[in-house]
């Protein structure tokens, strides 16, 4: 019976093995039996992953931390949980409450002042925070949505008689009423918080598309293109006028396309590069702003006098005893939210905040404008270096717009013989419509680098996205995330008709 006692010895660790590789498990409130969501699971080394609004996180292992590593999963207000590896079976985590005994006595401390507190978070900032070159290691989510409500269109005259009502009629007739996207990637960011200075290399990238409403904006694209090829001259510019507004644009800053000279190979390396320059652009947009001048770059402590500030509670974030901070606006600000300041070294390790009423309102002269979401969250987490560097950021933003006003478009050319203008379309546009997007970025690892570094790096454009039409489980396996909601579990282009 050796033989079995062998075979049943090797099954075990290749089961051990295999779980231990891709952790896939939820994160509960031991009393409520709620989920926690953005709580922190990580190894000694610091790397880790952070838990969904659903406490949900998957995890993966590399092979030589599996044998002695411990993984702690940590949260505001909730003991540390600390867990061997090899010796993990569930699948469903508890986290107790931590009981603060000295919270009553801190919220009676009169000596703790508020205004003091704010000066001093921002306060020896490049010794608290990594903000120097680094390599972040982390995964970015985007999802979207667009919709039209309303989209009329009335020419009034037209030089070029192939747009004329009926081919604009039967263009938004076609037009897709509502867009959905959803896009992920893993990759590596490298570089400081100056926008120009970031590299990315990517790994690996989806992104869920509907082929049928992406046929469609490319046969009204080249359609478009065609006409305004055989009737625009090379050398013109255009004025848009609409009432008193006004505007000019060159003829190359407008969609319709340049002759194709580029090869199949060219056209595939220029997919990647925009692919890439798109992305980073994003990463950079998210990130630039959190730090400026060696601060805090954040609205709210940058105008703390027009807000209200309250000390509302004294808790842990593992063993970091942590202060809590409500604020909410005096007179006009938008925001509303909470910071998490590290009471030993005086960091903010957490804000979150979101918008009570519309942040802008506009509407004039038949243009309006309503932004009127922006919800922000953002998570510090301490390195191996015993330094703070982001860990997590959520950012969503929604806004309606809307343009009910004649339109001019004028063609105007001052190396043609004749006179300057060309051609003109004269119309009534009435269009409405809505978007909101939310991003998503978990950084798993970060590791200072020399500037020398940074610059030694190479970045190649060298991914495309996989295309797909509904969410697919399996896609990151081997990879570490944060897990979809269940919304996005379901996500699914359904082709419209």
């Amino acid at each position: 019976m050796i033989y079995r006692s062998i075979f049943s010895f090797f099954f075990l660790l290749v089961q051990s093995y295999g779980f231990a590789q891709e952790l896939n498990a939820r994160v509960l409130d031991s009393l409520t039996q709620n989920p926690i969501p953005f709580a922190s699971i990580y190894m000694k080394t610091g790397n880790g992953v952070v838990s969904n609004e659903e406490g949900t996180f998957g995890m993966r292992f590399a092979s030589p931390e599996i044998a002695e590593d411990t993984l702690f999963i940590s949260c505001m207000g909730y003991e540390t949980l600390k867990l061997y590896i090899p010796a993990i079976q569930d699948s469903i985590f508890y986290l107790s409450p931590k009981a603060i005994a000295l919270n009553s006595v801190v919220l009676s401390n009169k000596e703790i002042e508020v205004s003091q507190l704010l000066k001093e978070i921002q306060k020896d900032i490049p010794k608290k925070y990594e903000l120097g070159h680094t390599q972040k290691k982390l995964f970015f989510r985007e999802f979207g949505t667009q919709e039209f409500k309303k989209m009329d269109l009335k020419v009034k005259k037209t030089s070029i008689k192939e747009f004329n009502q009926d081919f604009w009629d039967e263009t938004l007739q076609n037009l897709p009423k509502k867009n959905e996207w959803y896009s992920e990637f893993v990759g590596t960011l490298y570089g400081n918080f100056d926008k120009e200075k970031q590299k990315l290399k990517l790994e690996k990238a989806v992104d869920i598309e509907d082929k049928n409403t992406t046929a469609i904006f490319k046969n009204m694209e080249r359609l478009i293109d065609t006409v305004l090829q055989e009737n625009i001259k090379e050398d013109s510019y255009f004025k848009i006028r609409s009432g008193i507004l006004g505007g000019k644009i060159d003829s190359e800053n407008l969609s319709f396309s340049q002759k194709d000279t580029l090869s199949k190979e060219e056209k595939e390396v220029k997919k990647k590069s925009d692919f890439l320059s798109l992305k980073k652009r994003i990463l950079s947009n998210l990130i630039q702003n959190l730090f400026k001048d060696e601060e805090l770059n954040f609205n709210i402590l940058n105008k703390t006098s027009k807000y209200h500030f309250e000390l509302v509670d004294y808790t842990y974030r593992g063993e970091t005893a942590v202060y809590v901070l409500e604020f909410e606006p005096k007179s006009n600000e938008d925001f509303k939210g909470k910071f998490y300041i590290d009471a030993d070294r005086m960091a903010l390790i957490r804000l979150e905040y979101k918008n009570y009423r519309n942040i802008r309102d506009f509407s004039m002269f038949g243009v309006s404008f309503q932004e009127n979401l922006k919800e922000v969250i953002i998570q510090f987490k301490k390195t191996v270096h015993e330094k703070y560097a982001i860990e997590y950021l959520e950012y969503s933003h929604g806004y309606n717009g809307g343009f009910d006003r004649p339109l001019v478009l004028t063609e105007k050319n001052k190396v043609v013989k004749g006179r300057n203008k060309q051609n003109q379309l004269k119309l009534d546009l009435n269009a409405q419509n809505s978007q909101f997007i939310k991003y998503q970025i978990v950084v798993f690892e970060t590791l200072p680098i020399t500037e020398d570094e940074f610059n030694s790096i190479k970045e190649i454009p060298s991914v495309l996205p996989t295309l797909l039409s509904e969410y697919d489980s399996t896609f990151w396996e081997g990879y570490s995330i944060i897990e979809p909601d269940a919304t996005l579990k379901e996500f699914k282009i359904i082709p419209q008709n």
